[in-house]
């Protein structure tokens, strides 16, 4: 996780002109503020915070939701009454506030604060909100029922409105970077031309100290250069509780009532402090995805994320983890690890080679920083497998010459040029980089400074490319009449996220507060984008075969009894599909996917295809009976085994399992490592593929184990379509 916000900005050295440094703190908003300034003398810098802080009493006044005697209760005390006079510098923190809102599709609402006060007083108490409190709370949250309007009758020119009664306002998730905005506004106004205001974590930077290029902003692992910016910090990292398994965060998605869990911590830098923070709050409630739209619709603004599963893939120290064998590309360039940083130079007589990861990866969000000599052509590789596996990987491309790319996609040929991106890639300087590839057929995206500059969508389908592998770190050749065996890549603070394979879109937050704790719910941009739950009509949904008793849905959890025989399958058919599911096994336990099986037939397995789950350590000592290979986690049962190196987890953890159909081609991921992608009717199989149905249900055998204690074979949650 992300520390708040650490400052290192001109704290020791003084600065090489006649202005001296000088802070100032006092409590604002029930936080500290902190003023750093540069002035002429004491005096004047005194006298423009005080400046500022008369500033910060009223805005506290006007915008803080713990004072009964403060603008938003006085509005609250005749929620779906008349309309009230608000001060002109609440209206404008409204205008944000609504048009984020709308923006947001609600995921930031300034209207929620029956919901903060019943997750405050409930995080107080050390428990979960009782399910009837929080839709009680959420019928009084509706940022459309805030109602703004120009009044020139009124004193301050505004009037404002709650349109139900029981509403009240929130502006916990704007309100400081607003008011962090209008304090260094006062310091403007008061002569000083440099200056920094925090305000509990939030900062608004003027002009940069004097003699330096801006103010130094460290943010995780990175130090960012910033000045007449305004940056706002949204996540769990001080704020939280533990309860059912999970860590809830005091930021709430006021969409569904519920806190959050997914541990994220958002930054956004923007042009105003109060778009800053309210985008950041927005961003944190939504998906990966949806949060990059939101922000990249604000030309000026910036979104830095650090997630809770992301982890380190270099020591800083040595090169553990990492290989110069087992690529594409291997060759004898030199790698070495000099001040926490990976360098790569050219081999004795030139050679390049590859560095890669020992682990593969199919579905990742990788991020570093670089910093590349000139000239020297370097590259960031994926899916990277052996020469004998006749599949190519793909190159970033890091081309740091005269006439080279940067951020362009390569693959023994280019997939596509990228022209434009070298002009944001610094020479002699640390430039940071992130590249995410998702989905069986991957779609690339490439950031450089947090400036999206590639985004390619392989072909559906299209033949030849590895869909896992390593990931690689290039040093190209270097001729040796160039002379340039010393010039170096140096790469550094690399760290990756696994992702889905299909990537984030497709899932929210909890479905409920007493779900499984990988039960959740599809995201509203999945929803719209043909994603369907198919346990949202609970056993309604499904048909059984065989015992039917004993199967049951309960906190989004669909349970398969460990007795018995049978399958339970959809009531609904399908051919084409993408499907992710959570599966968890039991100690002992045996079962299956089926696809596209045929209703009435004796064995779905074959007259569709079945997609094994089992618990591949315990089975075989429970009962005996060992497996063959196609008949372990994750093979097509019967014709394709599972490859040795898939990623199952012991019976009793959850487990992630995707799979793509398309006609003839059938894929599938577990744990976010595509295991196997072909064409079915290729394959020795009988009876044939080619004669199966291309129709039929989804469905999970119920196989009896009496090995398994607690009664319950499988449990699956997430279980998620979309049908093509």
């Amino acid at each position: 996780m992300w520390t708040s916000l650490a400052l290192a900005a001109a704290l020791s050295a003084a600065p090489p002109t006649d202005l001296a440094r000088f802070e100032f703190r006092r409590p604002v908003f029930g936080v500290e503020a902190r003023l750093v300034l540069y002035a002429a003398d004491e005096e004047r810098a005194e006298a423009a915070s005080l400046a500022a802080f008369r500033a910060a009493e009223e805005l506290d006044w006007a915008l803080s939701d713990w004072r009964d005697d403060g603008a938003l209760g006085a509005l609250a005390q005749v929620a779906g009454a008349d309309a009230v006079e608000v001060p002109a510098v609440l209206a404008l923190c409204f205008t944000t506030a609504r048009a984020v809102a709308e923006a947001s599709g609600g995921a930031f609402d300034p209207t929620a604060a029956p919901l903060t006060r019943l997750w405050r007083a409930a995080r107080a108490e050390g428990r979960l909100p009782d399910h009837g409190d929080i839709a009680a709370a959420r019928e009084k949250v509706d940022w459309r029922a805030l109602e703004l309007t120009a009044a020139g009758s009124s004193s301050t020119g505004w009037t404002a409105r709650l349109a139900r009664p029981g509403m009240s306002l929130d502006l916990g998730g704007i309100a400081k970077g607003f008011a962090a905005e209008r304090l260094l506004a006062e310091l403007t106004r008061a002569g000083v031309g440099s200056a920094l205001v925090e305000l509990g974590g939030d900062l608004a930077l003027s002009e940069a100290p004097p003699g330096r290029p801006g103010w130094s902003v460290r943010v995780g692992t990175r130090d960012l250069v910033l000045s007449r910016c305004h940056v706002a910090t949204s996540g769990d990292a001080e704020q939280h509780f533990d309860a059912a398994g999970r860590r809830w965060s005091h930021v709430l998605d006021p969409r569904t009532g519920l806190a959050l869990v997914h541990g994220r911590t958002t930054t956004v830098i923007a042009g105003r402090g109060a778009l800053a923070d309210a985008l950041a709050s927005a961003a944190s409630v939504l998906t990966v995805p949806e949060a990059e739209a939101l922000v990249a619709r604000y030309p000026d603004a910036r979104l830095v994320m650090q997630h809770a599963d992301s982890r380190a893939l270099a020591n800083g120290v040595d090169l553990s983890g990492w290989t110069a064998v087992g690529g594409r590309y291997d060759g004898d360039a030199r790698w070495s690890v000099e001040d926490g940083a990976i360098v790569g130079r050219a081999g004795p007589n030139g050679e390049g080679g590859l560095l890669y990861t020992e682990q593969l990866f199919s579905a990742f969000e990788l991020e570093f920083e670089t910093k590349i000599d000139w000239p020297f052509d370097s590259g960031l590789f994926f899916h990277m497998l052996p020469p004998d596996s006749g599949l190519k990987g793909m190159q970033v491309t890091l081309d740091h010459r005269p006439g080279g790319e940067i951020a362009a996609l390569y693959a023994d040929g280019f997939l596509v040029h990228n022209e434009g991106a070298g002009e944001l890639f610094a020479r002699n300087q640390w430039n940071h980089v992130r590249v995410r590839s998702t989905g069986f057929d991957p779609r690339v995206e490439v950031w450089i400074e947090d400036q999206k500059v590639l985004d390619f969508q392989l072909p559906e389908g299209e033949a030849g490319y590895a869909r896992h592998g390593r990931i690689g770190l290039q040093v190209h050749d270097v001729p040796s009449e160039d002379g340039g065996s010393d010039r170096a890549v140096r790469v550094r603070n690399v760290s990756v996220r696994e992702l889905p394979v299909f990537g984030e879109a497709q899932l929210g937050g909890p479905a409920t507060i007493d779900a499984a704790p990988s039960a959740v719910g599809l995201a509203p941009a999945a929803l719209e984008a043909g994603w369907r739950d198919l346990l949202a009509s609970g056993l309604a949904g499904f048909q059984t075969v065989g015992d039917a008793e004993g199967y049951r849905i309960e906190g989004g959890v669909l349970r398969v009894p460990a007795d018995g025989s049978g399958h339970i399958g959809t009531a609904d058919d399908f051919r084409d599909f993408e499907l992710s599911f959570d599966f968890q096994l039991a100690t002992a336990a045996n079962s299956g996917l089926f696809v596209r099986a045929k209703r009435g037939d004796e064995n779905p397995a074959y007259s569709g295809a079945e997609i094994q789950l089992i618990d591949d350590r315990g089975w075989e000592p429970a009962t005996g009976h060992a497996l063959l290979p196609t008949q372990t986690t994750g093979s097509l049962y019967g014709a394709l085994p599972a490859p040795p190196w898939k990623r199952l987890r012991p019976a009793g953890e959850w487990n992630r399992m995707e799979v793509l159909a398309r006609g003839a081609r059938l894929a599938v991921a577990l744990n976010g490592l595509v295991l196997w992608d072909v064409d079915t009717h290729t394959l020795a199989a009988e009876p044939p593929f080619a004669s199966r149905a291309p129709s039929g249900f989804l469905g999970f055998q119920r196989y009896g184990a009496p090995a398994v204690t607690d009664g319950v074979a499988v449990s699956i949650a997430n279980f998620v379509l979309r049908a093509r």
